[in-house]
């Protein structure tokens, strides 16, 4: 029974292929951040050039490496064309970055170069070459750890 199983397997690797194509696409659903998809993909059109082809089991393989890897850099590309690649920096887990731009208030005095400023509902602490009165309006030029660089806005 377990030999007719594993030769049912062997004699049909089109079926093999999309059912990983299948199990790839059904990861993608929890979060694989689109190489399962593109993987799938690619398991699914070599199982399509299995039924068609009769190519053996190492060159499938072969290929279905050589898809997963031109359509997961095809993907690649068109995030950087889209602009929705990493940060501009490339930098990870420095979410700090996406303040740079936020105009915000001083909550703080800046006096000798420190003080703070409100974003959203918090406060952070600010740095500006020059002194800023309590409510003056700034908008963040750069971000030093947790230290925000501030400049004033001519409102």
């Amino acid at each position: 029974m377990m030999t007719d199983f594993f030769m049912a397997f062997y004699s049909s690797p089109h079926w093999v292929f999309i059912a990983l194509g299948g199990i790839l696409l059904i990861a993608e659903l929890l979060g694989t951040g689109g190489y399962g998809l593109w993987s799938g993909i690619a398991a699914i059109i070599v199982g399509l050039i299995a039924c068609v082809l009769p190519l053996s089991w190492p060159i499938l393989w072969i290929l279905f490496a050589i898809l997963t890897l031109a359509s997961a850099y095809l993907w690649w590309l068109w995030l950087k064309k889209q602009g929705k690649d990493k940060s501009p920096k490339g930098e990870i887990n420095q979410p700090q970055q996406d303040l740079i731009g936020i105009k915000t208030v001083v909550t703080d005095a800046i006096v000798n170069g420190s003080g703070r400023v409100k974003i959203k509902d918090g406060t952070w602490s600010a740095r500006c070459d020059q002194d800023l009165n309590v409510g003056q309006h700034v908008e963040v030029i750069s971000v030093d750890g947790l230290i925000l660089n501030v400049q004033p806005l001519n409102r």
